[in-house]
This record gives structure tokens, sequence and C-alpha cells, in this order.
């Protein structure tokens, strides 16, 4: 079995090398130069252009594409941007590979990252973890004069909401 893992030198990209290489697959690593895990070879790629790297695609078995720009940092418009053109930009460049090979992977999954984003503007001077987008703070009760239901509660109708719309 060949796995190949495009920007898999990261945390979850380690992991998933270790987990297939323990399982005697031939793990490849598509990175900028960055430590590669243990148990598996690291091919160059910049994550945007074609090149050499698109031959390891061909003939694998899974592609996990975990490229992208760090989100570890404030949430600036530049920053924000840089996100999105990693991840549209691997992705591309990773689909462009697929439908060159040859004998083209039966699997390929996509992941773009682990994180929650905030629904304030970094540049917004009244954006602070006690507020909500609406303005209210985060302890206000839904309605005056209303204590807060206790979370299982919240949760469970929030489940059936999304049952009944489904």
């Amino acid at each position: 079995m060949k796995v190949v893992l495009p920007g898999g030198s990261g945390q979850i990209g380690a992991m998933l090398a270790r987990h297939f290489a323990a399982r005697g697959a031939d793990v490849v690593v598509l990175g900028r130069g960055a430590a590669c895990p243990a148990g598996a070879r690291l091919v160059a790629w910049d994550g945007t252009r074609d090149g050499a790297w698109g031959a390891e695609l061909d003939g694998a078995d899974l592609v996990v594409n975990l490229a992208g720009r760090t989100v570890n940092c404030r949430y600036t418009p530049s920053n924000l941007a840089e996100m999105l053109a990693s991840r549209v930009d691997s992705t591309a460049a990773v689909g462009r590979a697929i439908a060159a090979a040859r004998h083209p992977p039966p699997v390929w999954l996509q992941m773009s990252t682990a994180t929650i984003y905030a629904r304030r503007r970094a540049s917004s001077a009244a954006a602070s973890p006690a507020h909500r987008p609406s303005g209210r703070r985060a302890s206000a009760s839904p309605r005056p004069g209303r204590p807060r239901s206790p979370p299982r509660a919240r949760r469970r109708r929030a489940r059936s909401r999304c049952a009944r719309r489904w």
C-alpha cells in the first residue's frame, strides 16, 4: 500500500505517517523540506506548481492532502488570504497531478484545518472573548429575567432542531 501525504510534516501528518508505516505502507510526505515524520520519505514540493512530485501520486492507494498555511496566527486580512490561498492552490495542484496520473489513487481525502475560526474581525477594537458577534456578553441570559438552561438541555434542543431540518 502506498500513502501520499501532501503537507504531511505537521502533527496530524506525523500521526498518519506513523500509523500507515507501522502497517507496512510506503508513506510519502510531500513538503517544503521540513522534518519528515518517522517511517516516511520526504519529496520536495512547493504546494502550488506541478513538478516531479506528481509521479508519487501515480499508483498510490491513498492521498490525504493536509497542506495549508498554519492557522496558529492572528486572523488579519493578509493572514486569512494566505490561509485560503494555500489551501486552494495546494488542492488544485494535487488535483492536477491526480488527473495526469496513469493510475490515479482510488481515494483522495482533502483536509483543510483543525481550528474554530472566530466570527469577529481582528481589526475590531470591541472584539473580545467575552463578546459574541451579536454584541451580547457571553454570560448574558437568552432573554432578560430568564436564566440560561443547562448546557446539556441546550445541546439536546440543538440536536433535535438539526434532526428536524434533515
